[in-house]
C-alpha cells in the first residue's frame, strides 16, 4: 500500500537515538550501582586495606559514568560500523503489517504486535512488547505518516 526508501546514514542514527532515548530505560545513571561500587571501594581501602580492590571498584565506577556519558556516540558509532550502514532501506506498509528490508536485515512488524505509537517532534516511534522501531518524519510521506497514526487508533 506504502512504500517508501531511506538510506541509514550518520544523521539519521543519530536522529534515531536522540528520539528514543527518552522512552527507554537507559534515560538515567545507574546511581544504586555507582553507591554501591564507590561504598564497597572505599570500605575495601579504609576497612579491609585492600588498596587494589578498592581502587579497581572505585575505577569501575568512573567507567559506567564515562558509558553514560558518551552513550550516544558509542551507539552512533557501533551502528555507523555495521554492514546496514549506508545501505537503502526500503519499507513497505499496509493494513497488516509493516516491513522492512535492507541487503543486510529484514524485520516485519504486524499491527497486532504494536502496543502504542508515539509522535515524537521528528518522527514516530512503534513500541511493541519485544523492542521500539524508530520512524523519521523525512523517510516517510504525510500520507504514510497519517495511515500508521490511524493504525494507532484501531
Amino acid at each position: 500500500m506504502y512504500t517508501e526508501r531511506f538510506v541509514l546514514d550518520k544523521p539519521y542514527f543519530q536522529e534515531c537515538f536522540d528520539e528514543s532515548i527518552q522512552l527507554g530505560d537507559h534515560n538515567k545513571p545507574k546511581y544504586f550501582l555507582l553507591g554501591l561500587l564507590i561504598t564497597l571501594g572505599l570500605f575495601s581501602i579504609y576497612g579491609l586495606e585492600k588498596h587494589y580492590v578498592g581502587n579497581f571498584l572505585i575505577l569501575l565506577a568512573v567507567v559506567e559514568c564515562l558509558a553514560f556519558y558518551y552513550r550516544r556516540p558509542w551507539w552512533v558509532a557501533r551502528q555507523m560500523l555495521s554492514r546496514a550502514s549506508g545501505s537503502t532501506v526500503e519499507l513497505n506498509i499496509d493494513e497488516t503489517q509493516i516491513e522492512a528490508k535492507n541487503p543486510y536485515k529484514y524485520y516485519r512488524l504486524t499491527w497486532q504486535n504494536v502496543d502504542s505509537i508515539i509522535e515524537t517532534n521528528k518522527g514516530l516511534v512503534l513500541k511493541s512488547n519485544q523492542r521500539m522501531q524508530y520512524l523519521s518524519n523525512h523517510s516517510i510521506s504525510e500520507d504514510t505518516r497519517a495511515f500508521i497514526l490511524s493504525q494507532a487508533k484501531k
